[in-house]
C-alpha cells in the first residue's frame, strides 16, 4: 500500500460534470475542465460510503492518479482516480489492493477456520498435549490478521 501510495500523482482542476450511478454504493464518473478525459472510481465496499462525493463546479479539486496514467490525460479515455479528497486516499488504496484477491482472501479464511476447528478437536481429545493450544492461538492470529487487513 505504501509503494502504491508513492506511485500516485496529484492532478488539480475544476469539476465540469459529475455522473453518479444509482447503485447502493455510488460509482462516480466526472470530468475536469482542464482535461478532455473522464475520471472514474468504483464504489467497492462499505467504506466507500464514508468518502465525500465530487460536486459540479467545485473549484480547485485535487485528485490523484497513477503515474502510468499521466499520458492518458490528453486523450478521451477514462482514468481511474484515487482520493478526490485527501482523507479518502487510504480507502481507495485499500480497495485497489484487497478487492482483486477477494476470492483467495475468503478461501484462506475458510481454510484457517477449518484448521482451527480441527485443532480444537485435537485439544479436546488430547488435553495433555500443548501443541494444539499453540496451534489454536496461531490460527486465531492468522484469522484476525486476514479479517482486519
Amino acid at each position: 500500500m505504501v509503494i502504491k501510495s508513492y506511485a500516485l500523482e496529484k492532478i488539480q482542476g475544476t469539476v465540469k460534470q459529475v455522473r453518479a450511478s444509482s447503485n447502493r454504493i455510488p460509482y462516480y464518473t466526472f470530468s475536469l475542465e482542464e482535461y478532455p478525459c473522464s475520471f472514474y472510481n468504483k464504489g467497492n465496499g462499505t467504506l466507500s460510503l464514508l468518502k465525500t462525493p465530487p460536486k459540479p463546479g467545485e473549484q480547485s479539486a485535487s485528485l490523484m492518479i497513477q503515474s502510468s496514467d499521466r499520458s492518458l490525460l490528453n486523450s478521451n479515455e477514462s482514468i481511474f482516480y484515487f482520493a478526490f479528497h485527501p482523507k479518502d486516499k487510504l480507502i481507495d488504496l485499500y480497495y485497489s489492493i484487497v478487492r482483486p484477491g477477494i476470492f483467495t482472501h475468503f478461501t484462506f479464511l475458510f481454510l484457517y477456520f477449518l484448521i482451527l476447528l480441527l485443532n480444537a478437536l485435537g485439544a479436546y481429545r488430547y488435553p495433555k498435549q500443548d501443541i494444539f493450544t499453540h496451534l489454536i492461538k496461531g490460527y486465531l492470529l492468522l484469522i484476525f490478521l486476514l479479517m482486519f487487513l
